[in-house]
């Protein structure tokens, strides 16, 4: 059976260009199930075709480079994210697809867009479309291309080429553990190979023994050159000065075996809004608004909570403590803004497998933060009770009607029909 995904590649002749780029020149296609990515039309033979010319060794080179960003970095909306995800940024003269490739550490997600005709430009790609992929399907189909890049290097007697180099340095960081580590907190931050400030990457690390490493990745994805991530000392602090006493035992949570049934590969939204569902089941919620009183009380923490003056926390987030206690730290001022956070804290301690000291609540893009945003805008603000509120265009102003009756921001409403498919992605990209 073949792959679900797969980059291929029909060789042809070039006859100028530097020797590896003619030794692996070819038709390319990009392909998910029968979609192909790179359809394209062409105007010299005037129809559409499935494979387009272009380097195949600058594709391979390109990907080779950008492993750890592609497997690792979440989207951000920068020049330099975009320049590691797209491949119209591969250049080499060629005129590539205008495909993104955007990771959330579990699943990627596959943009292709259509391009506009020009004149000078005998290829306009003509396919609009969103496939996601489990990460590990993703990695498969580059690593078999780049294989068969470099076979047919060989092939055509060349050896020790920059794409090998770089490949077997990927290849070795891989294997192990602590280089590979390394990487993927050097990727998630948003950085080239050996383009991280060496000692912030270690402290980073350093931070996994205070904090734990699954929460640290999450800080790494969630780091940016505007605000940059505070230390477990200043956390603590923060905890110590603007922090809510909870009670974790007081906290629902699934077993590991339903989690196990609830995921199965499922993309973050679908598998937070089954996961509010079955919370709203079980506290026996039905189509009501969730109450200050009720959210805090499923938090285990008092509903000050959802009160207060701007904090200096630059994030929401928990720190366990002993005894089964923990301090929570909230980031707005605003109580819609709180009660989201909030939800999501609880969406988390209700799904999460591994316990560690910190729960950070951030605005990135990682599967955990982009599932904690689907539960909590599912539980708060429950899209079969919501739906019928909205009239038929599903306007702005019946959004903040709903938005009002649940408590919720306006965005939330806006989130629930994205995911639902009433409105385009491009209404709420990247959630």
């Amino acid at each position: 059976m073949s792959p679900r995904f797969s980059i291929e590649i029909a060789w042809e002749r070039l006859d100028c260009g530097l020797p590896e780029e003619r030794a692996a020149f070819g038709a390319v296609g990009v392909r998910v199930e029968n979609l192909w990515l790179t359809d394209a039309h062409d105007s010299f033979v005037g129809r559409v075709r499935q494979k387009v010319h272009v380097s195949g060794y600058l594709l391979a080179q390109w990907l080779a480079w950008n492993w750890w960003r592609l497997r690792w970095e979440p989207k951000r909306q920068t020049l330099d994210w975009t320049m590691a995800h797209r491949l119209t940024t591969i250049g080499g003269g060629y005129i590539w697809p205008n495909l993104v490739c955007a990771s959330d550490g579990e699943r990627v997600l596959l943009q292709a867009y259509p391009t506009p005709s020009r004149a000078t430009e005998p290829l306009r790609y003509v396919v609009k479309a969103h496939e996601t992929l489990p990460v590990g399907e993703f990695q498969s189909g580059v690593e078999q291309f780049v294989e068969v890049v470099l076979e047919q290097l060989r092939t055509e007697g060349i050896r020790d080429s920059n794409l090998e180099r770089i490949w077997r340095y990927v290849g070795e960081e891989r294997r192990d553990p602590e280089s590979a580590w390394y990487r993927r907190l050097e990727a998630a931050m948003g950085f080239d190979p050996d383009e991280a400030d060496e000692q912030k990457v270690a402290a980073l690390i350093a931070e996994g023994e205070e904090l734990g490493n699954s929460s640290v990745a999450e800080l790494a994805a969630g780091t940016s050159n505007v605000e940059p991530m505070p230390s477990s000392r200043e956390l603590k602090d923060l905890a110590r000065q603007e922090g809510h006493e909870a009670r974790l035992t007081d906290i629902p949570r699934l077993s590991a075996e339903e989690i196990t049934s609830l995921s199965d590969n499922a993309a973050a939204w679908a598998m937070g809004e089954a996961a509010a569902k079955t919370l709203r089941n079980q506290a026996g919620l039905g189509d009501g608004v969730v109450s200050n009183e009720k959210l805090a009380e499923l938090a285990g923490v008092g509903p000050a909570v959802l009160r207060g003056d701007a904090p200096r926390a630059p994030f929401s987030f928990a720190l366990n403590g002993r005894g089964g206690t923990a301090t929570v730290v909230m980031r707005s001022p605003f109580v819609t803004s709180r009660r989201f956070d909030l939800a999501r804290l609880i969406g988390d301690r209700f799904l999460d497998k591994i316990d560690e000291p910190l729960v950070p609540i951030l605005r990135s893009y990682s599967y955990r933060q982009k599932r904690q945003r689907a539960f909590a805008a599912e539980f708060l603000c429950p899209f079969d009770f919501a739906r019928p509120q909205l009239d038929i265009e599903c306007s702005e102003e019946s959004q903040e009607i709903v938005a009002a009756e649940y408590q919720v921001s306006s965005w939330v409403v806006r989130t629930q029909l994205v995911i639902n498919r009433l409105l385009e992605r491009e209404a709420l990209e990247n959630f």
